[in-house]
């Protein structure tokens, strides 16, 4: 049996990157005190719908859960392998894939919430948690979430009896320099968008979004109103040293699309190793999580370019494509044109680095 590691690592935050710090860290006989500063792990999430991509990085799902400790196979995970894309200008786009796009997970803390399901696995691997306390300042790893707004996320969360669906919306009308999605899964919907707020406008991107899948008929049961921010930040000097700053928190997180669940996790993970003294290979894994975030960043700068008649070309070409999953991935690879565009965005852009 393994002796027991005398150091005792304090995390602040209990997300999803903070929880894959903490199950890492007390698999390699570490003892973990995590600091929450809500009561319950997962309340400050509203039950909505988000999905675990499969393009930024080529791993498994199921596999990056089984690397980080947690068992697999008590996380509900839903493959998603297709969609409709809607613009302001065409009906909607089928889009489609051989492999799954994503796993489908919900977020909070009810049971058979994914936070949820981390969590209980954290406590029954022996894990303390600090629950409704604020974290000392003396804390191994940070990730506490984003303290800067620079988008808004409002959304419903409703029954229904319409069937299993998933849709997202580009354009100004329903998402302004954002993206906006309605998603069905098993009786329960979440329709949100997340966009940069202009104050001068008179657009009411959730209730145009609402409108849009009214003529759908989508039975809208029950609806309850959330709101939430992010940030689309991305910070500089990432130091190899405690306290690491993983997750949002860090600026771990996919610029573009937010389907940063995975980077998230992954920087979770790779604070943990630099803890565990596998120095190397946490710092391999950090300029990975690194050149994915730059590469999302500059995506993100050329998305919020494109006018609706763009939106609508791209949506188009992508429904087109016979591997639509190949399309994504080769936007988030490291290459000398992306290389040039880093260099010449970086310092220059609404979407401010810190």
């Amino acid at each position: 049996m393994n002796k027991k590691n005398s150091s005792v690592i304090k995390i602040a935050g209990g997300g999803i990157a903070g929880l894959s710090a903490a199950m890492y860290l007390q698999k390699k006989n570490f003892q973990v005190v995590v600091y929450e500063k809500e009561k319950k792990i997962g309340k400050s999430r509203h039950g909505d719908f988000e999905g675990i991509e499969n393009w930024i990085f080529t791993s498994n799902n199921s596999n990056v859960f089984k690397k980080i400790g947690f068992n697999s196979d008590k996380i509900s995970l839903s493959p998603v392998s297709q969609f409709f894309v809607h613009t302001a200008t065409d009906k909607p786009f089928k889009v489609k894939s051989a492999l799954p796009f994503f796993n489908l997970v919900k977020r909070g803390s009810n049971k058979g919430d994914l936070d949820s399901q981390l969590f209980e696995q954290c406590v029954k691997e022996g894990i303390i948690f600090n629950l409704g306390e604020q974290a000392p300042e003396n804390c191994d790893i940070i990730a506490t979430g984003t303290k800067k707004a620079s988008a808004y996320i409002s959304g419903i969360n409703f029954n229904t009896n319409s069937k299993n669906q998933i849709h997202l919306l580009l354009g100004s009308k329903f998402a302004p320099k954002g993206y906006a999605y309605m998603i069905i899964q098993d009786g329960q919907g979440t329709i949100a968008t997340a966009f940069k707020k202009d104050f001068e406008s008179k657009v009411n991107p959730l209730k145009n979004c609402i409108d849009e899948f009214s003529k759908l008929r989508i039975d809208i049961i029950d609806p309850e109103k959330f709101g939430s921010r992010g940030s689309f930040s991305l910070p500089f000097g990432f130091k190899y040293k405690k306290p690491f700053l993983v997750g949002e928190a860090g600026g771990f997180q996919d610029y573009l699309f937010g389907f940063g669940m995975k980077i998230s996790m992954f920087s979770g993970l790779a604070a943990a190793m630099f803890i565990e003294d596998k120095g190397p290979a946490a710092k391999k894994l950090f300029r990975d999580l690194n050149k994915k975030r730059k590469i999302s960043f500059i995506n993100r700068i050329l998305y919020e370019r494109l006018n609706d008649k763009q939106m609508h070309s791209f949506a188009k070409r992508f429904s087109q494509s016979d591997n639509s999953i190949e399309l994504l991935s080769s936007a988030y690879e490291w290459n000398i044109k992306t290389l040039i565009r880093w260099s010449t965005f970086k310092s220059r852009y609404e979407i401010r680095t810190s």
